[in-house]
């Protein structure tokens, strides 16, 4: 076993997950964990990343590295910071751009229950929707509000509007 399966297996075991729970996390088979496990193939870089993000451990850990299995760098929601680089542009000050925030690569969940990619996008086109329909219905509100304003405005006042 090499160096590299150890850790692995040693933090698949650590978290009590089994090959097929691993494998589904990152989106492999139980067949591929276990070949990296027994060191007979190993994980290329985006695979390495999908494991760290996984196992919460660093890739210098798990490649033997260092001894310190903590990453050294994370994003601020507890995500490693490698490659794919994900932009944090929708955090801004106390707001978020919700959008990017499903948009930008990092896991997301509800109830404990990851999102798959595809709940992503069917999220991603539900709020869209919403918030344009939103726009849309402030929008003809208030040309409604106006058109009665300016309506009472021409018409002048009326007996029952006067102030005494």
């Amino acid at each position: 076993m090499s160096q590299l399966g150890g850790r692995i297996k040693e933090q698949r075991i650590k978290q009590k997950w089994t090959q097929d729970v691993l494998a589904q996390k990152i989106g492999a088979t139980k067949h591929v964990i276990s070949n990296w496990e027994r060191g007979v193939a190993n994980p290329d870089y985006k695979q390495i990343v999908l494991l760290c993000n996984a196992l919460s451990v660093s890739a210098d850990y798990l490649l033997g590295i260092t001894e310190l299995p903590v990453p050294y760098y994370k994003d601020p929601f507890g995500q490693l910071f490698f490659l794919p680089h994900v932009d944090y542009s929708f955090v801004k000050e106390s707001a978020w751009d919700l959008l990017k925030l499903i948009d930008s690569g990092i896991v997301l969940s509800v109830n404990k229950e990851e999102l798959t990619s595809k709940d992503k996008l069917l999220l991603y086109e539900v709020i869209s929707s919403i918030v344009s329909r939103l726009h849309q219905m402030t929008r003809e509100t208030e040309e409604r509000t106006k058109e009665l304003l300016t309506k009472q405005i021409s018409d002048g006042p009326s007996a029952d509007s006067s102030l005494f």
